[in-house]
């Protein structure tokens, strides 16, 4: 099996980690997801490691979670719990994380660009939360987004799953920059280096500082939002869209 995760060093404190599933357009699998938290561990284990420039191999950034794996009964908590344990550890990590997105983003592909601290996206690219039409629920992505979209915005997004533009996405706030698919690379580079500009420990406090600012109580707290989360990955509602959607058809809903 090759690597699903592929990192190197670009310059002196930057690292450029990448989903490496483009054969399935960078599906999170839990055996990736775990990779990834791994990896960027082991960089934080070297403080002279302070940016990451996180990026898809292939077409898209990651099409979402694998859903062959998300209609394992089986499986369904240890994917959900892996889910939850990324999106916190790219919000938490003292590293800078600044997401390359070409092609699109979708579902927990999308989860996984939000909870980055910059986002970068291609003028083409596309992004989507489509989990209500595979019968699941969003509950896992809604720390993150509930600090960056507007409510209103948020409403649109979820509800319909429909796939807006970059531009519109960062008029909402889930990307920071739009360019050329182009210039992705160099203006992740970019940025890079002005992050490098300021003092290590006051960039990881800033981090933290930011966090802290935007961490209060107002979803309900995490350990509902999990179980809201897995409920609805057991539901008949999720077995029919998962199923529909593995069948290449549109869902049966009651």
């Amino acid at each position: 099996m090759p690597n699903l995760i592929l990192s190197n060093c670009i310059a002196r404190g930057i690292h450029a980690v990448t989903l490496n599933r483009p054969d399935r357009r960078n599906a999170l699998s839990i055996e990736l997801l775990e990779a990834l938290c791994h990896e960027l561990t082991r960089l934080e284990q070297d403080t002279t490691n302070r940016v990451v420039i996180l990026a898809g191999d292939g077409k898209v950034f990651s099409a979402g979670l694998d859903l062959r794996e998300a209609a394992d009964t089986a499986l369904v908590e240890r994917s959900a719990n892996t889910v939850k344990q990324t999106l916190e550890k790219l919000h938490l990590t003292p590293l800078i994380v600044i997401a390359v997105v070409q092609g699109g983003a979708f579902a927990g592909g999308a989860g996984v660009m939000a909870a980055c601290d910059v986002v970068i996206a291609a003028e083409d690219a596309r992004i989507s939360f489509p989990e209500a039409r595979r019968g699941l629920l969003p509950a896992l992505v809604m720390n993150v987004l509930r600090h960056k979209v507007r409510e209103g915005d948020l409403r649109d997004l979820l509800l319909t799953g429909d796939p807006i533009s970059a531009g519109r996405a960062q008029q909402i706030g889930l990307v920071q920059r739009v360019v050329p698919a182009t210039q992705l690379h160099a203006t992740a580079t970019t940025i890079a280096r002005s992050v490098l500009a300021g003092g290590p420990e006051t960039i990881r406090q800033t981090k933290k500082l930011i966090g802290e600012a935007f961490s209060d109580a107002a979803s309900g707290g995490e350990t509902d939002l999990i179980d809201r989360h897995l409920a609805a990955r057991h539901s008949d509602e999720a077995r029919e869209g998962l199923a529909a959607f593995n069948e290449k058809r549109e869902p049966k809903w009651p």
